[in-house]
């Protein structure tokens, strides 16, 4: 079955004037097209589809989940957004992180929060309690965003694989890539090679291909940079130690050209759409996996007296603390960083002291995900004391409005041009890119909170022609880096940093992700218990091993600590574990190429 293409007309479907769920309404009330939010007022009822809901009595609606901040610790909470939604359905929301403790704790006493966000181990728990509620019976009154066409191949995956063979659809995904989404690398890289501009630039900005040009390159900046103004040792970088193995794998899938499953314990060929074992590479005829190279990687680094001593112990808010002292030079995700940059640009808006991202093989861009992001689903606790309002809250998320306001701002943020399109102000663009202004931007809400939660992904054309995000235009692009980065795009004689990698994939050296296809982790069958147990003790043997690993001082003692490792794995079980993986993976990467 092929996906059906994003109808450009989502609101000339029959829609009064009121309504709250999907289109927004304009103060004539004209339907207007599910573009952009207006101005946001409560009403007693709102109408849909010929029904109404009453919304007159002010409720609190929360909304957690795993990977859910906390309201109450969130900097500018509420944000602009935040207050829009509130007003538009007569709600104050807060938000919650759980961990899986605590989850399961509100889930057996029947307290959770009205809208959860779980990932896919918590899946039949979920439903074999009875915890979700079943969004298909308001597919034609409340939840009329959800069941759009834009949603019509992740609902069915959804309904397929996630539903106990029930065929309804009790959970939704964030950023689902439509059919009509523009390719785009952004302007900046996330991840791939992390260097301090200034220093890269100090030592002749050499060319990085492959992780020995990266070592040798991090050699040179800590030879003219070994320790900080206030005397500190500096290192190339260290692991993150709450994230188990990914540290240890993900740069090897952007050097390598994979997509990791959750554990790393396998991944997938984002060429072939291939499983392939991660860490246990015995029958792999030489092929160099995530896992060994990214080991790889971390003991050269240690060779070279590159390597934070600390690595094993040190966990996020640690290495977000060293970056932001200035202990480290490089990196390869955007994550911990920020603060360094930000800091920096504060005391000097002009510095060059900023990190930059350069592209290792695989440009983690133009991912494909026409089932949303797995890993990510969002439901309607079947605890919610106001479940209709809950409902009505997560559609709207999933609106095409929600989308835009969250990634470009509320209406006075951007504004129709004369052209008929939409464009940020001037104002706007002002706002992210002045840095006294931050406080004032982090109010605005753009690209926080719900960022993670709407349905369209920001490369998603809207039904006015424009992306989903009004950012992505190439003006505004180039208009909003740092300075930083615009002396990286005069030294490299390019308008854009991400441009690194379009030319090289240009010159067949790198490539992006819309190969993949990420809806067919959503067919796996549930892990069985046995192999569950087979892989959680596969991880932990793993994690063990590695501090050996890294710290090998020869080629042979490294060989020998694999051979050590390898002969582990496969008496815990790792062939057994192997062969349901691969046979789970083919089964459903067959089952989704035939639905699309």
């Amino acid at each position: 079955m092929k996906k059906k293409k994003m109808m450009a007309l989502l609101c000339a479907m029959a829609l009064t004037t009121g309504c709250l769920y999907g289109c927004g309404q304009s103060d004539g009330g004209s339907v207007q097209t599910d573009t952009g939010a207006g101005t946001a007022a409560a009403s007693d009822t709102g109408s849909v589809g010929g029904e109404t809901a009453d919304i007159s009595e002010h409720v609190d609606i929360s909304i957690g989940g795993i990977n859910v901040g906390n309201s109450s610790s969130s900097e500018g909470w509420p944000s602009e957004i935040v207050t829009y939604i509130e007003d538009k359905f007569n709600v104050t929301l807060e938000t919650k992180n759980y961990d899986n403790e605590s989850l399961n704790l509100d889930l057996s006493g029947g307290t959770t929060c009205d809208i959860l966000q779980i990932n896919d181990e918590h899946i039949e728990s979920i439903l074999k309690g009875k915890h979700a509620v079943d969004l298909s019976q308001y597919q034609d009154t409340l939840a009329k965003n959800i069941f759009s066409d834009t949603y019509s191949f992740r609902n069915e995956v959804l309904k397929s694989f996630k539903s106990n063979g029930e065929d309804k659809l009790y959970f939704v995904t964030p950023r689902v890539t439509s059919d009509n989404a523009q390719s785009t690398f952004g302007a900046t890289l996330n991840y791939g090679y992390a260097v301090r501009w200034d220093l890269y630039k100090e030592i002749g900005s050499p060319e990085i291909k492959n992780d020995d040009d990266y070592v040798e390159a991090l050699k040179k900046m800590k030879e003219i940079y070994p320790e900080t103004e206030d005397g500190l040792p500096v290192y190339a970088l260290s692991a993150y130690n709450d994230s188990n193995l990914h540290p240890y794998f993900f740069i090897g899938c952007l050097t390598q050209g994979y997509s990791n499953m959750e554990s790393g314990l396998y991944v997938k060929n984002m060429k072939t759409n291939e499983l392939v074992p991660d860490i246990y590479d015995v029958n792999l005829d030489g092929v160099t996996t995530p896992f060994w190279a990214g080991i790889s990687f971390y003991n050269k680094l240690y060779k070279a007296d590159l390597l934070d001593p600390d690595c094993f112990i040190t966990k996020g808010e640690d290495l977000t603390e060293k970056y932001t002292k200035g202990q480290y030079l490089g990196g390869y995700v955007n994550w911990h960083y920020g603060n360094w940059n930000k800091n920096a640009r504060a005391e000097d808006p002009e510095t060059m002291k900023q990190f930059v991202i350069l592209p290792a093989y695989m440009g983690w861009a133009n991912e494909r995900n026409f089932a949303g992001w797995q890993g990510k689903y969002f439901l309607v606790s079947s605890h919610s004391k106001n479940i209709e309002r809950a409902v009505m809250i997560l559609d709207y998320l999933q609106s095409e409005e929600c989308a835009r306001i969250v990634d470009s701002g509320v209406e006075g943020r951007w504004e129709i041009g004369e052209d008929g399109k939409p464009a940020l102000t001037e104002d706007t663009i002002d706002m992210k890119s002045n840095t006294a202004r931050a406080e004032e931007w982090t109010k605005s809400g753009i690209g926080a909170t719900f960022s993670d939660m709407v349905g369209f992904d920001p490369n998603n054309i809207a039904s006015d022609g424009s992306a989903i995000s009004l950012w992505e235009k190439p003006d505004i692009m180039v208009r909003n880096l740092t300075a930083a980065e615009k002396d990286m795009c005069k030294e490299f004689g390019i308008e854009l940093p991400s441009d690194l990698l379009k030319k090289k994939m240009e010159a067949g050296e790198s490539m992006d992700m819309s190969a993949g296809n990420s809806a067919i982790q959503f067919g796996m069958e549930i892990v069985p218990s046995d192999i569950g147990r087979i892989d959680s003790n596969c991880e932990q043997i793993t994690i063990n091993a590695i501090p050996g690993l890294v710290q090998a001082k020869t080629d042979e003692e490294f060989q020998a600590a694999k051979e050590a490792l390898m002969a582990e794995l496969k008496a815990a079980g790792a062939e057994d574990s192997i062969a349901w993986w691969t046979q789970a993976w083919n089964t459903s990467k067959e089952a989704v190429e035939n639905m699309q």
